[in-house]
């Protein structure tokens, strides 16, 4: 099997005589592959590659959403769960004032609602992943040059936002568990759909703008996504 990698990007190369142009194909579980007609020089599969990359990061992205954790948590102590990154065990107690808090580096959960866990988590990291969206939107509304008209938190499927026509925008309330850097994107990617609703070049003209190192931040999304999950 030929192989071509471009950065971190590795493709299987596939060669068929009936093709006419390049095609770049990403299977369901993230496999990256590439036909081309014969004898096409490595460096122009390159500059094809290059010029296709938030696309293909886009693909690669949306399949790291959708793919389902390695194990489902159990809630039991000493199991990790993610806050803007940061991963903290998890404490059963017998008595609390609240189901679940964190407290002192730690989760704290009531064992007599450990059934309940996930659901509770749900809606701790609802309510307080709230406030920090809403700094992270104001403090690039003036550099976007528009403002949400509303921004909610749902349950998003395989998405980690989205905007409507409206202005409204949407965040899944998993971003809670990514690193700061990560919410940014997500913050940004969604506000520049405020002025551009499309993935066109303009679009990824204006986020790399903003965030230097967008394609980084993508690139670490797609590859780590999925490990932050419930």
């Amino acid at each position: 099997m030929k192989t071509i990698n471009v950065g971190e990007l590795s493709f299987e190369l596939r060669e068929s005589p009936r093709r006419r142009t390049v095609e770049i194909t990403i299977e369901r579980d993230g496999q990256l592959i590439i036909t081309t007609p014969p004898q096409v020089p490595v460096e122009k599969l390159g500059q094809i590659i290059e010029q296709r990359r938030f696309w293909i990061y886009s693909k690669l992205l949306k399949k790291a959403a959708i793919k389902p954790p390695s194990a489902q948590k159990t809630y039991l102590p000493g199991e990790g769960f993610h806050y803007l990154g940061r991963s903290y065990r998890l404490k059963l107690v017998n008595s609390a004032d609240n189901p679940l808090r964190l407290y002192q580096g730690r989760f704290e959960l009531l064992r007599s609602h450990q059934q309940q866990g996930r659901d509770l988590f749900i809606q701790w990291y609802r309510g307080h992943i709230q406030q920090h969206l809403e700094s992270i939107i104001t403090s690039f509304t003036n550099r976007i040059g528009k403002a949400p008209t509303s921004m909610q938190i749902r349950e998003l499927g395989n998405r980690w936002g989205s905007c409507n026509p409206k202005g409204d925008i949407y965040f899944h309330w998993r971003v809670a568990l990514l690193p700061t850097s990560m919410i940014e994107y997500v913050v940004v990617h969604e506000m520049v759909h405020l002025v551009q609703p499309n993935h066109n070049r303009d679009f990824w003209d204006r986020v790399e703008r903003i965030l230097p190192d967008c394609v980084d931040r993508k690139e670490w999304l797609a590859k780590n996504g999925a490990t932050f999950s419930l």
